[in-house]
This record gives C-alpha cells, structure tokens and sequence, in this order.
C-alpha cells in the first residue's frame, strides 16, 4: 500500500507540472495564408490584411540587331552608315503591378510598368560607343475608377486617339506610327453592346506630340483635346476619334487637328487583321512619328499637312507555337513652306513558343525615304529576340 500510494503521488505530481509547464507556453497567432483572387482573372491574390486584389507580373527580354543604310531619323544631315553603330543589342527588364479594389464607390485599380534598359533603340554614334551603363524609366503609371457613371482614367497611359500600332517587334526600325503613352485626364461611358465613347486632356508635351516647325514654338498652354467612338465585341474591334491641339508661336495662337479610324478583325483559324489611317493638320504627332521633321507648321506659321495609315495581319503559321506577322505603313507629310516627303515600311518576322510564356524569333524590316529636297534614302534591318514573360 506504501508502495501504490508513492507511485500515485509521484505521477500527480508530474501530471500538475507538465499542465503548468503548458499553459506557460506562448500562444501562436494563426497564420493567413496568401489567398487567390479570381475575381479578375487568373494571377492575381489578396495582399494579406486587405481585400485589394494584386498582379506581379512582367517580361525579361534579349535583342540583337543589325541595320544597314542611311539612318532615316538623322537624314537631314547625310550621314552614311559608317559613322554608326551597325549591330547592337538590347536587353531590358519589364515590371507591372495592378492592383484592384472592389468598393462602394466602384472598381479602384492601380496600374504600374516599370522599364529597365540596357542597349539603344536607335543609332547610336562612335562617340558615346559604350551603353552598358543601362536606364531605368517609368513606362505607365495610371489610377482608374470604374462605376455607374463610367470609367475615370488619371495618369500615364496609352492615348485615347491610339487604336493599332502592328503586330510586330520593330525595335530599330519601326512603322513610325506615334502611337504611345501620355499623361491624360479621361473619361468613359460605356453604352452596351460593346459601344463606348470617351473624351480626353492630354499633355502633348508627355508623349512628344509637340512638333514644332521652324517657327518659334513657345511654351504649352492647354491641353490637347482627345475623343473616340469605340466597339468591342466578338468580331473584333473598331474605333473612330479625333484631336485638337494647340500650337503656341511667336507670332499667333492656332489650332491643329487629327481625325482617324481604325478597326481589328478576328478571323478563322487564329488569324488577325488591323489597320488604322489619319489625316492631320498642324498635329502630326498623332498620325506619324513624322520621320521627315516638317513639325506642325512651317516658318509662316502655316499649318503642315500630313496623312499615314499602318495595316498589319498575324496568325499561326503551320502549328500553334509558331506565329507570323506582316506590318507595314506609309506616311506622307506637306510642309507649306515647300517640303514634302514620302515614308514607306514593312516588317515581317515570326515568334515560336516551345512553351508557355516563352517566345523566341527574328524580325526582317525595310524602310523607305524620299523628298523633294534629298536623294532616297533606304534601310534595312534584321534582329533577333528572345521574352520571357511571367
């Protein structure tokens, strides 16, 4: 009896020490896991603690390039081949997050790209040979509020007057199309059935659409105005817009313009078709990246005229993973002062995608200058690049 009452009494003991020992313990806080969001579609999550729904995503590209001829955006001075950099290479890292928020005043999204260069655009001249030091810029940055009046666009972000600008790489030598980003005021109303309509303030200064000719150009007073028709639907997508755009001077105040169309079409088997026209007066920048430098007016302060129109088709060529492209464009502009000149491009490459995300190919292009002030100028191009995009 000793015995059996000792082991008792030992286990008792142990038994209230372990129990102490345990309520002393700390106690873990649960864990919240990162949680999909499937509201927006595929790769976006809840940042912890909000219910802000977050992308990461982006691209890693490669680029080589060999371009022989006269360099068409220097032609004014004459400068043969020679004198620049042939072959060059490229590579740049490209960051976006977007960020949305569903909310009793409607949908709030965040949007940012991020760009990180190494290697030229463009011709670059013996004198500066070295461009490894790299670049960094911020490529869009927007806020958009989405509800029952429409949607709200503010920052920098792709023109509402920009509808196509082809299908292909075109680092060096491009369609000189102009589209790109500016830094706007916008607003939207969608009408059903696919239709919106939209108009614009534009900082034309943001996106360099500021042309000046060989007046004085003095500094910017208003902003550009911007407006577009638009539909989207199965077939594709159409749109009709247009711009006015302040010219300060020396001498005046006048009042530029730009009208244009342009359409997409998806067609069977995977193929796409797209064009897009303009015709301006004292506004090229929004027609052309105006490769002939005639500006919006001339030194009378005459209004410059200039229409271009860009056309592209792409689509899988003999399987899924391989796909094709033809752009091509031509410009023409009329300096009022007596200069007029003529641009034609074309582009034709391919990109094969062994597996998601992932695609590799060359780009051949050719381009074409002429005037009534120069001889001919010709140039061609080939590159190679290889994206990654996640």
């Amino acid at each position: 009896m000793k015995l059996k009452s000792l082991l008792f009494g030992s286990a008792a003991v142990i038994a209230a020490g372990t129990g102490a020992q345990a309520a002393d313990l700390p106690t873990v806080e649960p864990v919240e896991y990162v949680r999909i969001c499937d509201a927006f579609g595929a790769q976006f999550y809840y940042i912890p603690g909000t219910d802000t729904c977050l992308r990461v995503g982006g691209y890693v590209r490669a680029e080589s390039h060999y371009v022989d001829g006269h360099p068409l955006r220097l032609f004014q001075g004459s400068p043969t081949s020679d004198a620049y950099n042939n072959w060059t290479t490229r590579a740049r890292g490209h960051i976006i997050l977007d960020a949305r928020t569903q909310t009793d005043f409607g949908l709030v999204r965040a949007y940012i790209a991020y760009d990180m260069t190494v290697g030229p655009g463009a011709f670059t001249t013996p004198a500066a040979p070295n461009y490894d030091g790299g670049s960094a810029a911020l490529d869009v940055a927007y806020i958009q509020i989405s509800n029952d009046w429409g949607t709200y666009t503010a920052g920098h972000t792709g023109s509402f007057f920009d509808f196509f600008s082809g299908y292909g790489y075109g680092t060096r030598l491009s369609l000189n199309d102009g589209t790109g980003s500016a830094t706007l005021f916008g607003w939207t109303f969608a009408g059903g059935n696919g239709f919106s309509l939209t108009i614009s303030a534009e900082d034309a200064a943001s996106i360099g659409r500021r042309k000046p000719g060989t007046g004085a150009y003095q500094g910017q007073e208003f902003p550009d105005g911007v407006a577009n028709i638009r539909v989207d639907q199965g077939w594709g997508s159409a749109q009709l817009m247009g711009a006015v755009h302040a010219i300060n001077t020396t001498t005046s105040t006048e009042l530029g313009w730009a009208v244009g169309a342009g359409f997409e079409i998806n067609m069977p088997g995977g193929w796409s078709i797209g064009t897009q026209g303009g015709y301006s007066e004292g506004a090229i920048g929004y027609i052309s990246g105006d490769p002939g430098g005639v500006g919006d007016f001339d030194a009378g302060n005459n209004l410059n005229t200039s229409w271009a129109v860009y056309a592209g088709i792409k689509g899988p060529l003999f399987n899924p993973n391989l796909t094709a492209w033809v752009d091509g464009s031509y410009i023409t502009a009329d300096d009022s002062g007596g200069l007029n000149y003529d641009n034609w491009n074309v582009r034709v490459g391919a990109k094969y995608s062994p597996v998601s995300g992932l695609g590799i190919g060359p780009e051949f292009a050719y381009q074409n200058y002429s005037s009534n002030a120069a001889p001919d100028l010709d140039v061609w191009g080939v590159m190679w690049r290889i994206q990654r995009d996640f």
